[in-house]
């Protein structure tokens, strides 16, 4: 099955859009278990080890708009099957703490908030424009 492309995502994303809203920019990233939970796994066994990440990996597709941060927690990097809908307001931004590192394979994306945490890290390899709008949300979200 192939990957998400860029017009899947912005389609995805258009689909949770409020009327009036556009969709500025827009990323695929995912959350990995601690490696504290991973090691013990893959030192009993390669198989458990591997299959135990993908169950706990969860991966996200994340648009901003003049209004909004959509965070669309989906299936797999395959399958954009919604499993869970997180959205943040610009006021809920700024009373919350966001965190942005842009480094060279990942740009790490948070918020931290008491009824809804997110955090993220963005590989610049899923997309050609991956970082570039990673970087462009983390800019906009960190400085609200």
């Amino acid at each position: 099955m192939p990957k998400l492309t860029d017009e899947l995502v912005q389609e995805t994303l258009s689909a949770h859009l409020q009327d009036g809203e556009a969709l500025k920019h827009w990323a695929f990233g995912i959350k990995q278990p601690s490696i504290l939970l991973m090691v013990p796994l893959f030192a009993l066994a390669i198989l458990p080890g591997v299959i135990a990440t993908q169950m706990l990996t969860k991966n996200y597709l994340i648009g901003l708009t003049d209004k909004r941060l959509i965070v669309l927690q989906v299936k797999s990097m395959t399958n954009a099957e919604l499993k869970a809908l997180t959205e943040y307001s610009n006021e809920e931004l700024k009373a919350s703490t966001v965190s942005f590192k842009a480094g060279k394979l990942f740009t790490h994306l948070g918020v931290e908030s008491a009824e809804k945490p997110f955090k993220a890290k963005f590989h610049r390899m899923f997309s050609k424009g991956n970082r570039e709008h990673a970087v462009a949300i983390g800019e906009a979200i960190s400085a609200s």
